[in-house]
């Protein structure tokens, strides 16, 4: 089977969604298939390091190209599908070129939404709307979604969707068996805090600083913040209006692998407010380390409130704290154990792939 697997984007901080789009296409080349690999990745040289050599790679990326990005991608991926043969195109990002040249080729698209929200009312994002449908409604077009929350919001926006054409697909994790051969963490104070994630608004890192209010006078500890981003300093900020230096660690962006940052905390406290699939989230509870977030997007597909974590309404900081609190009053040690039990078991990267690796070979029979 020929795969091309298309990524427009590549974040730094590295995110979910292209990870996602790397690991899938190793792994399926590992089980033999022929994949191309067209993105952004020199954006990020630890992820442009695991690209094998064995792979034709073609980079592109279309938010940095202001000149007819869009046009020069479908050239682009016209040229790249020709030579290699593609039988089947899975897409992570925006998918204009995509769909266009899979449409004239006559190529099944697989578009992995690693995101998904309402409609925008304004005249722009009517505009978008409208060419969103018209890739959706495209007979060859299947659309996964990363948690059911993404795909129940695809239904609500775009109820002449076909069922069929619409899946869920849960993301696993490359680095899976280093995170379950973590020690499992201690109840043991002080208790380290993990925050891991992007400092901007939707991240909504200031919390954070909420959290630790609730916690003073009621617990030993320490919050460990991996991330970079725009609200950097304003969090510094934040965190030195309430004179809470001594409980924060800021790392920075950290490029060293999951398992040596989720390793350095007992707890995660999570404060993203959309979050369609929290690949952090998945890794510390792989790592055996409940998760405190708020229960928004695909967070209640990985963390069982009660069980391997705490899920709170958005918003609701005093909620997190009362979180970390119950986590850490009693039962932690049976919080940590059954939260690697549990994403051990629906989240295998072996279980991803095979899913996409089923539906591509589905799709390509039938064409």
């Amino acid at each position: 089977m020929n795969v091309l697997v298309w990524c427009s984007w590549v974040a730094r901080p590295v995110g979910g969604m292209e990870i996602t789009a790397l690991e899938l296409a190793i792994e399926l080349q590992r089980r033999g298939h022929q994949v191309v690999l067209a993105g952004a990745y020199d954006n990020a040289p630890e992820l442009r390091a695991r690209i094998p050599a064995g792979m034709p790679y073609y980079a592109f990326d279309v938010h940095r190209r202001r000149v007819k990005p869009h046009l020069k991608a479908a050239r682009l991926l016209w040229r790249a599908m020709g030579e290699h043969r593609t039988e089947v195109v899975s897409a992570h990002g925006s998918v204009i070129a995509v769909h266009e040249v899979c449409r004239i080729r006559n190529v099944p698209l697989v578009w992995t939404l690693h995101g998904a929200g309402p409609s925008p009312k304004d005249p722009v994002g009517r505009l978008k709307t409208m060419a969103i449908r018209r890739i959706l409604m495209s007979p060859n077009t299947h659309i996964i979604g990363v948690s059911r929350a993404t795909t129940e919001i695809v239904r609500q926006e775009f109820p002449r969707l076909d069922e069929a054409r619409l899946h869920v697909i849960g993301v696993g994790r490359r680095d899976e068996n280093a995170l379950t051969a973590l020690v499992l963490p201690k109840a043991a104070p002080p208790w380290h805090l993990g925050f891991v994630g992007r400092l901007a608004e939707r991240k909504r890192p200031l919390d954070l600083v909420a959290v630790a209010n609730g916690l003073n006078n009621t617990l030993d500890y320490k919050f460990e913040v991996f991330g970079d981003g725009p609200l950097l300093e304003a969090l510094r900020t934040a965190i030195s209006a309430a004179r809470l230096e001594h409980r924060f660690t800021l790392h920075g962006y950290w490029d060293r692998g999951s398992p040596s940052m989720v390793e350095q905390f007992q707890i995660m406290v999570h404060t993203d407010c959309v979050e369609p699939f929290g690949a952090a989230l998945l890794e510390a509870q792989l790592g055996g380390r409940p998760v405190v977030a708020y229960r928004v997007g695909g967070n209640p597909d990985i963390i069982e409130h009660g069980t391997t974590g705490w899920l709170v309404p958005l918003g609701d900081v005093k909620g997190l704290a009362e979180g970390v609190r119950r986590i850490t009053e009693k039962g932690f040690t049976e919080f940590a154990a059954a939260s690697r039990q549990r994403a051990t078991k629906l989240f295998p990267m072996a279980r991803m792939v095979s899913e996409y690796e089923t539906l591509f070979e589905q799709l390509c029979a039938s064409h």
